[in-house]
This record gives structure tokens, C-alpha cells and sequence, in this order.
């Protein structure tokens, strides 16, 4: 059994503790107002007293006389220890009505002439004894109060205790409603069982199987789109990673078949062909500095660069074409250059840098004449195009010569992953590579920057820049 808490029964004793909190502050609330009116039923006066018995009297069709009392006061007056009492004598001098505590009707009091009460009178003897006095009705008929002095905690347990039993029929409905918290918890929490499940299934074996956001509650599905999102990522790096193996499989097979034919021969003749075994070193050195080359770059795309940072291209592409000279001159070829001193652009120097070689490089194993560089800005986009005089791609082919270890002659120096790494590098800045039909010459657009973010980013001094006309190097 795995650890933690259950979320169901963290619902359900959170749910019991708030209804168990709000009956105990009905109760409180009530005794509070039990007290109030205890205290209210003592500082009343006795005259006070019979005027609220006369203002709630009612005669029924029948004959009947009721005290319509609030329930506080119809406790105080049947409770016996309250000390609250009254009757009612009708005009002949008979008690028609009296409070249900008393045993016997308080004594009837003469009114005087022209008065509405009598005087108070002590009525009974010791601890029973009242203070009574007598109120003349419209009518004619005689409502006599009386009260004494009774201890107030005993008025206010007796009021609190009779009508606080109402409060118990909260309990069978705050059951109810907690039985209902747990089927609906447990109606609600399905769909997430649901989703473990899927997202336990997911693995090497099945790599694009996803959790299913349907039935999912509202606060959850954050969470689902969020994991879907980290599978999503882990699947194409999988899938990035297979690739990779598989082309440097696919791409070293041959190199490695090629330099064991020479060592095998060397070994049978005695005599090793020591310079094309270098030239096979080489080769299988130059495919893997390449292949971890265009694996670092894979990752470096997924790892989604929130903005990034401001260049002078122009800058780069003037170091990449200093750095590819020696090789071009060796190779008795020439490069021509038009670079404008500064043209701005965001990305990673190095990256691109990486890209402006490796057009340079292919230009000079699989192209022929003069090698030419430029650089120029459009409407909403940068463009780099490097070109030579060869032949170039054949038509239908130019998307093939993009993938990787795809080379148009099997024989040519090189490793066929160039151009892969140019791609990559354009797409990863927001940008493509693509190659003119019939024409031995590379197109790489990049994004260019807004004029706000021209004006927002600094501008250092360029280090020993180009003049901006067409140059002949070599």
C-alpha cells in the first residue's frame, strides 16, 4: 500500500469538521440569545410585563383565550423556576386563563377607579412569593402579572435546554449530506483513476499513447495538458535520440567497413596504405564531430529559447568566410563576398556561424569555380545566400540533399550531414533553408527584427568591419 493521504476521506473530515463547527456556533449563537432574553425578561418592569401579555392576547371565534408569546417567553412562563406568571380574570371576576406554571390563579387585584393598574402586591409566601400587579383591560376584564426574583443561570439552562432540542434535527441531515460528499467524491475521483491508468500504459513500448482529458474536472485538466505536454517533449527526444542512433548506424557502417577492408589487407600484405587510411580516420572523425554536432543542436531546438539575443550577423558571416579562406585557397578556388557592415538579427553566433561553414563547405567539396557569399535584407526577412558555378542539385532532388548522410555522389568527400545542420540551425532561429532549382546555390531566410527591437537593443562597435561592396578574397 503506497503512502500519502486519501483524498476522499480528507473531503469527507473537512466536511464533518465545518458542520460540526456550525452547530457549535448555532449553539453558542443561541445561548447567547437565551441569555439576552433572560436578562431582557429581568429588567423588565412589572407594569412593562403586563402591557406585553395584554398586546399578545387573543380571544378565538369560540371564546378561547390565547397569549400568542415568543417561544423564549412561552418557556419562561411554564417553567416553575423562572418566577414568571400571570392570569387573566374575566369581568366577573373569574380566572379564564392563566400561565401554565402556576398551580393556582395569582390573586385577582381591585383596579381603582380611573387607573389602569392596582399597586404592586406581594402575593404568596417564601420562596414562591410574587410581585404581582393587576392591569384593567378595555374590556372590562383584569390581567394580573407577577414575577420574582429567580436565579438566573437555572432561567437561562431551563430556556437553552427546551429549545435547543430543535438543533437535533440537524444531525440526520448532516449524515446525509456527509454519505452524499462520499459517493459524490468517489463519482468525481473515477475519472482520475481513469487517467493513472492511461498514464501508467505509457512507455517505450508505446510511446504515443496520451492521458485523455474527458470527464476530467476543470482543475485537473492543467495538470493532464501539462503531463501530455512533458510526454509529448520525452517522445520527440526518444524519437530524435533513435533517429540519431540510427543515422550514425546507418552513416558510419560504411567509413568503418571501408578502413577494416584496409587493415585486413595491410595485415595479409604486410604493407599499409597509410594515407588512405588517414583520409578514412579523417572522414569517420568529421562524421562524428558532426553527429554530436547535429545532436547537441536537436536538443538545444527542444529546448524552446524564450528570446534570443541580438547579433550582427553580418559580423559572423565575415569570421565564417576569414575561417573557410585557407581552405578555399588550397583547393585554388576563390570566394566573393558582399557583406553589409551591420545587419542585425536574433540568434545564437555560434550556431550560425556553424551554418555559414557548412554552406561554405559544401560549396567547396561539391560545387566548382568561384565560391560567393551575400548577405541582404528584406521586407520582414533576412537573406543568406552562398552559391558557386557547379551544375547545383538536380531538379526533384532538392529537398533530398537535406536529409541527413544524403549524398548525390556516394564517392564525394564528406559525411552528408552539412546541409542537415544548416536546416536545423534555420529552423531552429524561425527561419529555412532551401535550395534554387538547377542552380548550384543555398537559400537561408531568417526572421528579421522589429524596429522596436532594433531601437531596444544595444548597438556595440563592430571589430574591424567589411566595406559593404562586393569583395574578391583569394
Amino acid at each position: 500500500m503506497t503512502g500519502g493521504f486519501s483524498l476522499r476521506w480528507r473531503i469527507l473530515g473537512v466536511m464533518a469538521l465545518v458542520f460540526a463547527l456550525g452547530v457549535a456556533a448555532a449553539l453558542i449563537s443561541y445561548r447567547h440569545e437565551v441569555r439576552s432574553h433572560g436578562r431582557d425578561l429581568r429588567s423588565r418592569t412589572l407594569q412593562e410585563q403586563a402591557r406585553e401579555l395584554a398586546a399578545v392576547l387573543r380571544v378565538t371565534a369560540d371564546g378561547k383565550v390565547r397569549f400568542l408569546l415568543p417561544p423564549a417567553a412561552q418557556l419562561a412562563y411554564a417553567d416553575p423556576a423562572s418566577g414568571f406568571a400571570y392570569t387573566l380574570y374575566d369581568r366577573s371576576g373569574a380566572a379564564v386563563a392563566q400561565s401554565p406554571n402556576l398551580h393556582a390563579p395569582l390573586p385577582d387585584l381591585a383596579v381603582p377607579a380611573g387607573a389602569d393598574f392596582a399597586p404592586i402586591t406581594l402575593a404568596g409566601a417564601g420562596a414562591a412569593q410574587k410581585a404581582v400587579i393587576a392591569l384593567r383591560l378595555k374590556d372590562g376584564r383584569v390581567l394580573v402579572a407577577g414575577r420574582r426574583e429567580a436565579d438566573f443561570k437555572r432561567l437561562v439552562d431551563s430556556l437553552f435546554q427546551e429549545h435547543s432540542e430543535e438543533l437535533l434535527i440537524l444531525a440526520p441531515f448532516a449524515l446525509l449530506a456527509l454519505g452524499l460528499i462520499w459517493v459524490i467524491g468517489a463519482w468525481s475521483l473515477r475519472p482520475l483513476t481513469r487517467a493513472s491508468r492511461e498514464a501508467a500504459s505509457v512507455g517505450p513500448a508505446d510511446p504515443e499513447r496520451r492521458i485523455s482529458a474527458a470527464g476530467l474536472p476543470r482543475e485537473i485538466r492543467p495538470l493532464v495538458d501539462a503531463v501530455n505536454g512533458a510526454l509529448d517533449r520525452l517522445a520527440a527526444a526518444y524519437a530524435a535520440e533513435r533517429r540519431m542512433t540510427e543515422d550514425a548506424a546507418h552513416g558510419l557502417r560504411t567509413p568503418l567497413a571501408v578502413l577494416s577492408l584496409r587493415l585486413q589487407k595491410a595485415r595479409r600484405s604486410g604493407a599499409a596504405d597509410w594515407p588512405a587510411i588517414e583520409q578514412d580516420l579523417a572522414q569517420l572523425a568529421s562524421m562524428v564531430g558532426k553527429l554530436l554536432d547535429l545532436s547537441r543542436k536537436d536538443s538545444a531546438a527542444r529546448q524552446q529559447d524564450a528570446l534570443l539575443p541580438m547579433i550582427n550577423l553580418a559580423r559572423v558571416a565575415r569570421e565564417a568566410a576569414a575561417a573557410m579562406l585557407p581552405l578555399i585557397e588550397t583547393a585554388g578556388r576563390h570566394l566573393e563576398t558582399d557583406i553589409p557592415d551591420r545587419l542585425r538579427c536574433r540568434g545564437h553566433a555560434d550556431d550560425l556561424g556553424d551554418l555559414l561553414r557548412n554552406l561554405l563547405e559544401n560549396a567547396l567539396r561539391h560545387g566548382s569555380g568561384v565560391i560567393r557569399l551575400s548577405l541582404r535584407a528584406e521586407p520582414g526577412r533576412l537573406v543568406v545566400e552562398v552559391g558557386d558555378e557547379g551544375p547545383g542539385v538536380p531538379r526533384g532532388q532538392e529537398e533530398a540533399v537535406f536529409a541527413r548522410f544524403r549524398k548525390l555522389d556516394g564517392a564525394s568527400p564528406g559525411a552528408g550531414l552539412g546541409l542537415a545542420i544548416v536546416r536545423e540551425v534555420a529552423r531552429r532561429h524561425g527561419g529555412e533553408a532551401t535550395f534554387r532549382p538547377g542552380r548550384g546555390q543555398v537559400v537561408v531566410t531568417l526572421p528579421a527584427p522589429s524596429e522596436a527591437e532594433l531601437s531596444a537593443a544595444p548597438r556595440r562597435a563592430e571589430q574591424n568591419p567589411a566595406p559593404s561592396a562586393s569583395r574578391k578574397l583569394g
